[in-house]
This record gives C-alpha cells, structure tokens and sequence, in this order.
C-alpha cells in the first residue's frame, strides 16, 4: 500500500488500502469458518453431538484463539509457515492416494455446449480471484526476505508456487468432489466419511491449526494497510477490530447464509477490484518509471484509469449479490470482469498516462 502511492499519489492511495482492509477481513472470516467446520467434524468424529451450537462454539474458539495468536504470535508464524507448507503437501498426497480408488473417473459433465464453457470460464474466474485477492499483500512479507536474493528469483519461485498449488490442490479438490457430487461442494465431510480416520484426523487438526495462524497474515496486512490509510493502530488494536467484523462475517457465513456462495462471492468483489488497480500499479512500474519526469503528474491519471478499468468490469459480472444481464444472456452465466478490468485499466493508463 505504500508503493501503492508512486503511482496513485497519497490520497489516491487511500481506495486500494481501504479494499485491502475488506480483503483482510474477509480472508480472516474465511479462515475462521474453514478452521471451525474443521474442529466440528473431528467433535463428530468424537461423538459429541451434532448442530448449531457444537459449530458455534467452535468458530467462537476460532475467533478468539486467532486474535491472540494475531497479538503474541509472531515468531511462532515464522516457524509454522516456514515448514507448515512441507507438512499440508505431505497430508495432501497421503489423502490423495488414499482416495484415489473412489474417484469417479467416469462422472460426465451436467452441463453441455456453450453452458459448460462459460462455467468453465467461471471456474478459472474464481482461481484468478483467489490469487487477484493477494496482489495487494505481497510487498507485507518480501520484506521478511534476505536482501541479497535477486529481483528475478523472488518474482519467479512465487509464480512457480502460486501456479503449482492453484492446479494441484485444485484438481485434487475436483476429484475428491467427484466421489460424491450430491455433497453440494462440502469436501471436509466427503473428506471425513471417504478416507481412513488414521488419515482424516491429523489432515483436520492440521487443516485448523494452520488456518488459525494464516490469520495473523490477515491481521498483519489489516494493520498496515490501516497505517496507509494514516489510521494508527497498534497490533492488538488491529486484531480485536479484524477478529470482531471478520468474525461477525463468519457467524453470517455459517448459520444465515450458504459459506460456498458467499466465498464465491467474496472473491468475486475482490475480482471486480483488484485487477485494474494491480494493472495500474505494473504499468507504472514497468512503463512509466522508466521515463524522466515528474511522477506527480499522472497519479490523478492512475486513480482515473483505475476507477475506468472497475466501471467497465460491472457490466461483466455474475454473482449472487448481482447478476449483470450481460453476464447472464449473452456470457451463459458466467464472469470475465477481472479479465475486462485488467485489459481496459491497463489500455486506460497507457494512454492518459503518454499525454
């Protein structure tokens, strides 16, 4: 968010902090809610009995346990994170070939023709959302880096990983949801009543604790994001506000509304945003910077072709908060408004920008 200002200027600056905040909020409600689904399932594993209390008090164990993690966890994150990642591919391949017998290869597609492609296009969407929703986030960790790694190594191995994960964990994902399509996308219980409790067990536990400490990142970023909107916080401050909205969020995921839809949602709001502000932000980093002049001068522009770039990606967007009659007529209910973001912030800027 602080270099965020080269190109949007002080001020200007403040829109994509603002969002970024939400983005946090709404990450640290996610993984509340997939941390407490975890600790429920192994509750009725245990036999305790089952129903909106037992989930409850779960997310509310969650919560509470997030935000003093959030406040004295620092050290513990550096260690989790830094060997976590080994551990969650380790249980990931354990629980793959596990399953792998109950696949359904043969599960043909409900959709045909143009449908299944637009849902296709759907699908890789909300991918790109998810990985959109962390563009503003990156520059919070790479300073934890040791200085002497090239500009070329660090750029590269994250886009090697983002993209490993994103297709690994996603087509395991799809397969493991093809064992039983009639769960509606509920893979922790598919995961729970298909594999062996040695193996459902400790991929659970680990499922929870590490969401839990994925949240400090949330709080972490809330925090500075806060300080680039020129809101001084301290970072107990910061993790009591998160922790209460994001945990407000959670509870209206889990008891009042569907968590899928909603997730879904969330990443679509965050792909409505987020990619013609980073197109911005590349182009001034990779066109503009380049040339002498004062920079002053086209942060006015950035915040203009930004603000173009978000307008023209409403027309494109299919979502259960709203549905654009675009998007659903002629797109077959499905979503490219990042895509159209992207292109038309960058296009916008290029232009403004060269005058």
């Amino acid at each position: 968010m602080v270099a965020a200002r080269h190109a949007f200027g002080v001020r200007g600056a403040y829109g994509g902090a603002f969002f970024t905040v939400f983005l946090a909020v709404g990450w640290f409600a996610v993984d509340c809610v997939i941390a407490a689904q975890a600790i429920g399932q192994l509750a009725r594993l245990a036999g305790f009995p089952q129903g909106n209390a037992l989930n409850g008090f779960a997310l509310a164990v969650v919560v509470i346990v997030s935000i003093l993690v959030a406040v004295y966890g620092h050290q513990t994150i550096a260690v989790f994170e830094k060997y976590g990642a080994f551990v969650f591919v380790a249980f990931c391949a354990v629980l793959g070939l596990t399953l792998l017998p109950k696949i359904n290869w043969s599960l043909q597609p409900s959709l045909q023709g143009a449908d299944h492609l637009a849902a296709w296009v759907l699908g890789t969407s909300v991918i790109f959302a998810l990985v959109a929703s962390w563009f503003s986030f990156a520059s919070d960790y790479s300073r934890y880096l040791p200085r002497q790694l090239s500009d070329r190594g660090v750029a590269g191995w994250i886009a090697a990983g983002t993209a490993a994960s994103m297709f690994l964990f996603g087509a395991l994902g799809v397969l493991v949801a093809s064992i039983d399509p009639n769960r509606g996308g509920d893979l922790i219980a598919l995961i729970s009543a298909s594999a062996p409790l040695a193996v459902v067990v400790p991929f659970l536990l680990f499922i929870a604790v590490g969401e839990i400490w994925a949240n400090y990142l949330d709080v972490y970023t809330a925090g500075l994001s806060a300080l680039a909107l020129n809101l001084r916080l301290r970072r107990w401050a910061a993790a009591l506000a998160v922790g209460v909205l994001g945990g407000i969020l959670a509870f209206f995921a889990m008891f009042v509304s569907n968590f899928k839809d909603q997730y879904t949602n969330f990443l679509l709001i965050t792909y409505l945003w987020v990619p013609s502000w980073a197109a911005v932000m590349l182009v001034d980093m990779f066109v503009f910077r380049r040339r002498a002049g004062p920079p002053v001068l086209l942060r006015g522009r950035a915040v203009l072709a930004w603000l173009v770039g978000l307008a023209a990606a409403v027309p494109f967007v299919d979502s259960t908060l709203w549905q654009s009659p675009l998007a659903v007529n002629l797109l077959h209910n499905t979503d490219i408004s990042g895509y159209v973001g992207a292109v038309t912030g960058a296009a916008v800027y290029l232009v403004v920008g060269r005058r």
